[in-house]
């Protein structure tokens, strides 16, 4: 049965560098397949990922209210597409999502997405999700099973403020994770956790700040050229082995 790892936070909390770490993580552990998934519209992870051409979902779901090829079913014709989109790279594929849904009636669509994606995640043993603030794929259904959520956030106010919102979010939209993590990323010191973070978290992790990994970032360099010895790969990975226990 696949195993549903999704990362959700506001922008430059560092959580796609954590999915990306996720992914090196099982890559080198040989325990795949893989897939990684990007659903947030600004998608850094190919990048991350030493992925440069690439097609996104969004790319295709707007193809099938446009110029679908007639005498083909639209099950057929997005099974093909989707398939066709999937990125195959050494260790791992990539399915990026792109942008949210424009004008247009896309339920029929959507519901054959839904579909389709779980038939294509029940091929990999683990699949990561680095997910937008907003939910959005999450709340539409075309993610539907978490088995480990991390929210992410930085040691600032603002970040955990969000962090608490995206937690009150998921909530509302009747999202169950089996395991609910706050990652504190880039910490140089604790913060105190008050009694609003204790309660709708059952854990608060730190993830150590890594200039290493900051450096990469800034030369868009590929997560797989970070140093083994790296703060973050030790830090993360203690929490993956931890978390995931296999």
């Amino acid at each position: 049965m696949s195993y549903f790892i999704v990362f959700a936070g506001k922008g430059g909390t560092g959580k796609s560098s954590l999915a990306a770490l996720t992914v090196r993580y099982f890559k080198q552990k040989n325990i795949g397949p893989i897939l990684a998934v990007d659903a947030d519209p600004n998608f850094c992870l190919p990048e991350l990922l030493g992925i440069s051409t690439f097609e996104t979902l969004a790319e295709v779901r707007d193809k099938a209210l446009q110029k679908k090829p007639e005498g083909m079913s639209l099950d057929d014709w997005l099974e093909v597409e989707i398939n066709r989109i999937v990125e195959e790279s050494e260790g791992f594929d990539l399915l990026v999502m792109g942008r949210p849904e424009g004008s247009g009636c896309y339920c029929a669509v959507n519901n054959v997405l839904k579909r389709i994606l779980q038939e294509i995640s029940e091929q990999y043993n683990y699949i990561v999700v680095d997910n937008e603030a907003g939910m959005e794929h999450i709340s539409r259904g075309i993610v539907n099973k978490i088995d480990l959520l991390f929210i992410v956030g930085i040691p600032a106010k603002s970040s955990i403020q969000a962090a608490l919102r995206i937690n009150g979010l998921i909530k509302e939209l009747d999202i169950f994770p089996q395991k609910k993590i706050f990652i504190i990323n880039q910490a140089i010191d604790g913060i105190t956790e008050t009694a609003e973070i204790k309660e709708y978290f059952e854990k608060v992790l730190y993830v150590d700040f890594d200039l290493n990994l900051k450096k990469l970032s800034e030369r868009g360099d590929s997560i797989f050229s970070l140093k083994p010895d790296s703060e973050i790969i030790k830090s993360f990975y203690k929490i993956l082995e931890e978390e995931i226990g296999r």
